[in-house]
C-alpha cells in the first residue's frame, strides 16, 4: 500500500520510512560529493530528519555511505537476476541489457566509482572487496559463464559505468552483434 496516500499529513513517518529517506539522500550526496566531500549535514536537511537523528539510524558517515552504496548494489542485482529470468536462455545479454539501462541512474554509477575511490580507507575496501567478489560469484552462479567470460562482462561493466559517470554515451550504447 501506498504510505503517501494513506499517511495523514500530521502523522509521523516511521523509522524505515526516514531511513529509506536517508538512504535515498546519501546516495545522491555520495554520488556526487564521494565519500571524504559527501556532507552528513546535506544529507539530514535532504531527508527531512535532524542531523543527530541520521547518526542514531546509523551510527557513522562511513556506515552510512556503505549503507548507501550497498542500497545501490541490491537494487542493481535484483534488477539483472530479474532480467535473467525473463532470459534464461541468453543470461549475460539479459544483464548486459538490463545494466545499460541502470547505467541512466547516473547517481548509481557515481557512487560505485566513488566507493572505488574510497577504498583507502581498509575497511570501505573490505566492504567493497566483499561486495564485488560476490557479484563475481553470482554472476557466473545466474549465467554459467566461465571466469574469462564474467571477466570480460564486468570489464564491459566498468566501462559503462564510467561512461554513464562521463557521459560518454558510445561506452554505454547498444552491445556489438
Amino acid at each position: 500500500m501506498n504510505t503517501a496516500t494513506t499517511t495523514s499529513p500530521t502523522s509521523r513517518a516511521t523509522a524505515s520510512e526516514r531511513r529509506e529517506a536517508i538512504l535515498a539522500a546519501a546516495i545522491v550526496e555520495f554520488a556526487r560529493n564521494g565519500y571524504a566531500g559527501g556532507s552528513t549535514e546535506t544529507i539530514s536537511k535532504a531527508a527531512g530528519i535532524s542531523h543527530p537523528y541520521l547518526f542514531k539510524l546509523f551510527g557513522t558517515k562511513k556506515a552510512l555511505f556503505l549503507a548507501a552504496y550497498d542500497r545501490v548494489w541490491h537494487e542493481i542485482d535484483a534488477v539483472l537476476e530479474a532480467a535473467v529470468k525473463r532470459q534464461p536462455d541468453k543470461p549475460l545479454d539479459a544483464m548486459d541489457a538490463a545494466f545499460r539501462e541502470m547505467c541512466q541512474q547516473r547517481d548509481y554509477m557515481l557512487i560505485t566509482l566513488q566507493a572505488f575511490a574510497a577504498a583507502a580507507d581498509e575497511e570501505i575496501r573490505s566492504a567493497i572487496r566483499q561486495r564485488e567478489t560476490a557479484a563475481f560469484a553470482d554472476t557466473m552462479r545466474l549465467t554459467g559463464a566461465s571466469a574469462a567470460e564474467i571477466r570480460a562482462f564486468f570489464a564491459d561493466g566498468y566501462l559503462m559505468i564510467i561512461g554513464a559517470a562521463l557521459d560518454i554515451p558510445e561506452y554505454v550504447g547498444e552491445p556489438d552483434g
